[in-house]
């Protein structure tokens, strides 16, 4: 409506001016989706890396901070597949640690002609720690054999076959005491490795092998021939 003077004249209407407030908000631009990264097909290859990523889950956190969705994360496929292969947690460290060695088929070789037992067997089993491809799976089932209580029975069922394995080798079997001999040397054996290869105690985890072997046989030789705590 137009007002008016008091001499009856109209006042002009006001402009609007550029500097007047709407009092709406300006239009944000919406935020760049973030593209997900696609999930790898159920194919040959698949579950092979499954147990690859499991077995460093397993060694490098133990078995009760590894999750199936870790090791599925881990290894770029859903949950389900996991699942799918290998039913449960248990399923997949089993599965893992076979999958990858026998450190107990090792001792039922004929040995070495030109080394002592004791220096075959610690570098036999040292071995395992050494190679790339097994160390994972030596430190998986160690570290979970020894915190975890659903694991212990895999480790323990291992450490005996070995023991047995050794104790019953043709050119040892007729020692006195063999098995006792041989489990002995086998806790000599393992006690060191978790000390160089999990634990990484010094100066034994930056010893060199051969020093480390050097070192390691003699005990050994004490274990498996010449120690008699009865005489």
């Amino acid at each position: 409506m137009t007002s008016r003077r008091a001499d009856g004249s109209a006042t002009p209407a006001r402009k609007p001016t550029s500097t007047s407030r709407t009092g709406a908000s300006p239009t944000k631009k919406p935020r760049p989706q973030r593209a997900r990264s696609g999930r790898r097909p159920g194919d040959s290859g698949t579950r092979e890396q499954i147990l690859e990523s499991a077995l460093h889950l397993f060694a490098d956190r133990g078995y009760a901070r590894t999750t199936i969705r870790a090791i599925a994360e881990d290894a770029g496929v859903d949950p389900a597949l996991v699942h799918h292969f290998f039913n449960n947690k248990e399923g997949v460290f089993d599965a893992a640690v076979n999958s990858s060695l026998s450190v107990s088929g090792v001792f039922e070789g004929e040995g070495s002609e030109t080394m002592s037992d004791a220096e075959w067997l610690t570098r036999s089993y040292l071995v395992f720690w050494e190679n790339p491809d097994t160390r994972y799976a030596m430190t998986a089932i160690y570290r979970a054999g020894l915190a975890d209580n659903a694991t212990s029975d895999v480790l323990r069922a291992r450490i005996e076959t070995s023991i047995g394995n050794w104790a019953n080798r043709p050119t040892y079997k007729d020692h006195p005491d063999a098995e006792i001999r041989t489990g002995l040397a086998s806790g000599h054996l393992a006690g060191l490795a978790i000390l160089r290869y999990v634990l990484h105690v010094e100066p034994l985890a930056s010893m060199d092998f051969e020093e480390f072997v050097n070192w390691v046989t003699p005990a050994l030789e004490l274990r498996l021939t010449t120690l008699d705590p009865r005489a």
